[in-house]
């Protein structure tokens, strides 16, 4: 098991070689770049992605060759080493280990910080609409800032080495997900843009209670408007087939920003487009749009996925 790596070491020019300037014809020569570990590794070359809106080069890597020959504990390509380290300096109420090489993570410990931050934003939306002499102003909940942050912290290095493996079932195998007595498969709680209809339909199916971890790529952030004060995180419409009543059905993922220190940490990474939020989501649709052209009609219908980021570790950008 492994996690993507962006530069590697060539043992017939004995010097390491970036992703940018690696080729196909390096495979042979390539092995992993920690002096203690030389594992072999290889090449992945760049490929192209539809969205329904524009086609992504997705980028290249360097990755093992087999996971017969797997990275040392040590090395910081290792993904149980990695998760060791993130489970050394977290708090044993969020990732603790149950056995050797496995872990647990309790997703109700976040939801319940989630819900502190969304009771803190509507606290100080309150106050801000409040008039400097109303005698009863909203109540406050006091919590431990460090704590929220910490526990967010977790999950923010947890999604980071999610977006890195090499491959999706590699945490799985390491990381057993909890919401309070239930166990959470992985499949049913991180979803890249390949598995946002599954996604949708998820929630829309079951009473989901648990928060979930979505990645994708920027589309865009919509600024606020005269009757909504908060900008909006948008990503990247899937790539997807009409149906058989020939309407395309659009995955529409949304978050409103409710804090503006999400929004720079996102404008002061404008160069990363890639990225996995956490939240609780709702969804919804939207009526059949049509439109008409010389060709004949479009017809197209937005399944919305929303959620809320109150937090900057809700986020990862890569």
């Amino acid at each position: 098991m492994g996690i993507k790596m962006p530069k590697a070491y060539h043992k017939m020019k004995d010097k390491i070689v970036s992703i940018d300037v690696a080729d196909n014809e390096m495979n042979g020569f390539l092995l992993c770049q920690t002096p203690e570990c030389r594992v072999p590794v290889i090449y992945v070359d760049a490929y192209k992605k539809r969205y329904a809106d524009k086609t992504v080069l997705v980028a290249p890597y360097f990755r093992l060759v087999s996971n017969d020959k797997p990275h040392l504990n040590e090395c910081k390509y290792n993904t149980l080493g990695q998760v060791k380290v993130i489970a050394r300096d977290s708090d044993d109420n969020v990732l603790r280990s149950i056995e050797e090489g496995h872990y647990s993570f309790r997703l109700n410990v976040i939801d319940e910080t989630l819900r502190t931050l969304n009771q803190l934003a509507k606290d100080e939306s309150e106050s801000e609409e409040s008039a400097p002499w109303d005698p009863k102003p909203p109540a406050k909940v006091y919590t431990n800032q460090g704590k929220l942050d910490s526990y967010l912290s977790t999950m923010q290095k947890i999604m980071k080495l999610r977006s890195l493996t090499e491959t999706h079932d590699e945490l799985r195998e390491i990381i057993s997900l909890q919401y309070g007595k239930r166990s959470i498969r992985w499949s049913r709680f991180y979803y890249t843009s390949d598995d946002f209809k599954k996604c949708y339909t998820y929630i829309k199916r079951n009473s989901v209670t648990h928060p979930l971890c979505l990645e994708g790529i920027i589309k865009e952030i919509e600024p606020p408007k005269e009757k909504f004060k908060f900008h909006v995180l948008k990503l990247r419409f899937p790539w997807v087939e009409p149906d058989k009543d020939g309407i395309v059905n659009l995955i529409a993922v949304e978050l409103i920003i409710q804090n503006d220190k999400v929004l720079n940490y996102i404008q002061s990474n404008s160069n990363l487009n890639n990225a996995a939020v956490y939240s609780k989501f709702h969804v919804n649709e939207s009526k059949v749009h049509i439109k008409q052209y010389q060709g004949g009609i479009k017809k197209k219908r937005f399944l919305n996925i929303k959620g809320n980021l109150y937090h900057p570790k809700q986020i990862v950008l890569f």
